[in-house]
């Protein structure tokens, strides 16, 4: 791989100096560019000079003069050049172990990748990094990394991992924190291996080193059906989910009081298994883990109060399906219980069971279009339902098993919405107006 250039702004450094799309960067001042952040790192300097291999083979060598910051004017049509990262692990809980045989081989890479930790949030083990790796993290200041810790005992890590520089984890996090990179860390919780006294001990030691760390998400095990020679797990159940619920808000008001933060939080699917209310917004601060479901549902229903008090007492017939996953259920069906209240709205939830992953799989971001064709058949025929795009691949127009929205339409005879998950978008799709619309 390449840093290959996609595209040159017009008018930009890059475009008077006749660089054009289909040329590779090579180095700046002589430091190989291996990505988006080598790239960024090494191009703000006032004076440059910068390798192009043209499409011809002809090699350039192009001294430039420039404020410090500016930007060339360079796009790439990725944001890694060499080779990803992979996972050198072999965790015990690893979803992509758990898939499906038969399915896209790219669903079956498992990234480890530091640099995407840093530009897109993704967790990572720290077992597979370079003495360079490391140098470039501190050097350039990759802040905040998000890392998967599960447990800071180190045979118990190595064997989660199934890797032995897992025992490594409480010199690497103190490495970050005296380079002062902020970390979100992440705990799979694993029942029978890293609940109990080590969860406590766990939460407790990576609480020791804030401001470093900044976070402490909890997130249960998830099981597909597809574990055949894997290590037996047990889920989360509803004791277990009370349990862990009561000690996390025990260390909350610790932390509070301590650090003025809550620290650790658990995942949404916690207190669905538990049955107990989503916590209020003030429990998960400015929601550090969002993306790792931390949150999703009193974002959901906190943003649906917000405007719930514009809502029309009544708008032309409107009959919509909603589909979601088991896990959403307990979020949505308060919002469609008022949305039905207006007249002329019949909305109704849709609850679609995963079978192409089975196991204790409820996350609606997980369904497939298999799943959704099976289970609707032909009974809403005409009508229209509600998809969140979480369920597309990114810029498709896709499911996880390529079955593409107008196969589904095709298929149940229906027409898709397409929602992007906030309350607005979903009461806009059920309402057929514009919400905007109501605050005029």
């Amino acid at each position: 791989m390449a840093a290959s250039v996609y595209k040159v702004f017009p008018g930009s450094i890059a475009d008077e100096l006749e660089i054009e799309a289909g040329d590779i960067l090579l180095t700046i001042d002589e430091n190989p560019i291996n990505d988006i952040l080598d790239y960024q790192f090494y191009s703000r300097e006032d004076n440059i000079v910068m390798e192009i291999e043209k499409p011809n083979g002809d090699i350039w060598a192009i001294e430039i003069e420039k404020d410090y910051d500016d930007d060339l004017g360079l796009i790439f049509d990725d944001i890694i050049f060499d080779q990803m990262k992979q996972c050198k692990n072999r965790c015990i809980f690893c979803f992509v172990d758990q898939l499906p045989r038969k399915m896209r081989k790219t669903l079956y890479v498992k990234d480890d990748d530091y640099r995407l930790s840093f530009l897109t949030g993704n967790f990572i083990t720290l077992t597979n990094l370079s003495r360079r790796d490391w140098d470039k993290i501190i050097n350039m200041r990759l802040s905040p990394l998000y890392i998967s810790v599960h447990c800071l005992q180190p045979e118990l890590r190595s064997e989660m991992l199934g890797h032995p520089g897992g025992a490594n984890i409480r010199h690497d996090l103190e490495r970050l924190a005296q380079a002062s990179i902020e970390v979100h860390t992440q705990i799979v919780l694993c029942p029978g291996i890293n609940d109990g006294r080590v969860l406590e001990d766990t939460i407790s030691g990576l609480a020791e080193y804030y401001p470093s760390v900044k976070s402490i998400g909890i997130v249960p095990v998830g099981l597909t059906a597809h574990r055949a020679k894997l290590p037996h797990l047990k889920i989360i159940d509803r004791e277990s989910a009370r349990e862990i619920i009561a000690l996390v808000d025990t260390r909350q008001e610790y932390y509070r009081k301590k650090y003025g933060i809550g620290m650790v939080y658990l995942a949404d699917e916690f207190y669905i298994n538990a049955g107990i209310e989503f916590p209020s917004s003030d429990y998960y601060d400015d929601y550090p883990q969002i993306e790792n479901g931390i949150g999703l549902a009193r974002t959901l229903l906190d943003e649906f109060k917000e405007i719930s008090d514009k809502l029309p007492g009544q708008v032309s017939g409107h009959e919509v399906y909603i589909v979601s996953g088991k896990s959403a259920e307990s979020a949505l069906e308060p919002i469609i219980k008022e949305l039905n209240s207006i007249t002329g709205v019949e909305a109704e939830l849709l609850t679609i069971r995963n079978d192409f992953f089975s196991g204790n799989v409820t996350v609606t971001g997980l369904l497939t279009g298999c799943d959704i064709i099976k289970q609707l058949g032909k009974r809403y025929e005409g009508k229209d339902i509600v998809l969140p795009s979480v369920l597309l691949k990114e810029h498709s127009r896709s499911l996880l098993d390529d079955i593409t929205i107008a196969d589904i339409e095709k298929e149940t005879g229906t027409r898709v919405l397409l929602t992007d998950g906030s309350a607005r978008s979903l009461v806009d799709a059920v309402l057929g107006i514009q919400t905007e619309d109501m605050e005029d």
